[in-house]
């Protein structure tokens, strides 16, 4: 299986033409570096999501062609130039050669070597991309399935479709094969069938904010219930929508790192890969958007998140990440792990201020109010400014104000 000392990680990417941008460099980690994840920030409208399509249609290309976009764009061109073909079949060649040049990817080289092609190695990583909206409905099970019937279907849904709905059909198979290994003696495959739900519950509480949290498989109906200490016995399809979102990403991760530790025998091998997120603090509360990528880094460590979102939250919630502003072209290092919300939003997500637009209004009035050459006149209409709009000022604005009073005696 493929180290992450060997795995072309992400190290540059060159936006040649996403509707908004063109020429645009996105630098992610240094030569020789260690990977760092990338996180694309920017304003509606500014490209992130066709990023993203570019990206995982770059890769996938390279992973189903051997020689790779650039000999495909090489041949097509070279076709073209020739003349010899109907105008039809030309059009298609150049849309193809648009889609697969909307970015640029560089990839980190192998220890110093020559950057093989995806194609040489495509079945011992992770690609798998989320959509923004990825609320999922678990598919029923009614029998178990044979692995690699299972696998095969994952396989089939890296191109867009979450395989996130098999989820239970993956927990229910890996549940009744791990009692035919206690009745088989086969003692080393039950405990890590075991350890995986263990693992599964430990993730369940985190997520959950619940440590007693536990997940109950009731045979009679094939099915798994999360119990939680405070009573609630739901399904996976029971959830709300912040949790599906989020957990339509865990689950799908979690299955293709467990076969891929059974592929390579190691059952504490954390598999490389590249995996993109649209959004991911869809349907999430603040807190839930501060935990999400921090989670996830540690569970799939050599997993490299690439995402683009809105939220400040998730742009400041890792280390090893380059934030990136499509808008503006600004770059943030580990400063961004450092970096407070309202700093992030003024830099990065195109706010005027860290205040709400009330609050705005009310500070532009005290401004102007200030300016006033009568001192008397000013404080009259401050006095008056505090009555009317005390109720909406924060502890902060109305304590400005006060002074202001103050200072005007």
């Amino acid at each position: 299986m493929i180290t992450p000392e060997e795995f072309p990680y992400l190290r540059q990417l060159v936006i040649n033409d996403c509707y908004a941008h063109q020429n645009l460099t996105v630098p992610v980690s240094g030569e020789g570096e260690p990977f760092k994840h990338l996180i694309l920030t920017g304003k509606n409208g500014s490209g992130k999501t066709t990023v993203l399509r570019g990206l995982l249609e770059v890769i996938h290309y390279n992973i189903k062609h051997r020689q790779g976009v650039a000999g495909q764009i090489r041949t097509v061109t070279a076709w073209i130039k020739s003349g010899q073909y109907e105008a039809s079949r030309v059009a298609g060649w150049e849309d193809e050669i648009k889609n697969l040049t909307r970015v640029s990817p560089s990839f980190r080289k192998a220890n110093g070597g020559a950057f093989a092609e995806f194609n040489s190695f495509s079945d011992q990583f992770i690609i798998a991309f989320f959509e923004a909206h990825r609320k999922v409905q678990v598919k029923d099970v009614t029998t178990i399935t044979r692995e690699d019937d299972l696998t095969q279907q994952l396989a089939q849904n890296q191109s867009g479709q979450s395989g996130a709905e098999l989820f239970k059909q993956y927990l229910v198979n890996k549940k009744v094969f791990q009692v035919f290994d206690v009745m088989e003696g086969k003692e080393a495959s039950a405990q890590q069938d075991a350890q995986f739900f263990t693992d599964l519950e430990g993730v369940l509480a985190r997520t959950f904010e619940d440590p007693d949290a536990t997940l109950e498989f009731v045979r009679e109906e094939f099915e798994f219930y999360i119990r939680l200490s405070d009573g609630r016995r739901i399904t996976f399809n029971q959830l709300s929508a912040g949790f599906s979102a989020f957990l339509s990403i865990l689950t799908e991760l979690l299955m293709r790192t467990d076969l891929l530790r059974k592929q390579a025998k190691d059952y504490a091998y954390n598999p490389c890969g590249f995996v993109l997120i649209d959004e991911p603090e869809t349907h999430l509360h603040l807190t839930m958007q501060y935990e999400i990528l921090p989670l996830l880094t540690k569970l799939f460590p050599n997993l490299q998140f690439i995402v683009a979102t809105h939220s400040p939250a998730v742009a400041s919630s890792i280390k090893g990440a380059t934030v990136f502003d499509l808008s503006t072209g600004e770059v943030l290092g580990d400063v961004a792990a450092g970096s407070s919300y309202s700093g992030l939003m003024l830099t990065h997500f195109g706010v005027r201020d860290e205040f709400s637009e009330v609050g705005d209004r009310i500070r532009d009035e005290i401004r102007r109010i200030t300016r006033l050459p009568d001192p008397v006149q000013a404080r009259q209409q401050l006095q008056t400014l505090l009555e009317a709009e005390g109720r909406y000022m924060s502890a902060d604005l109305r304590l400005e104000v006060e002074a202001q009073l103050i200072g005007l005696e």
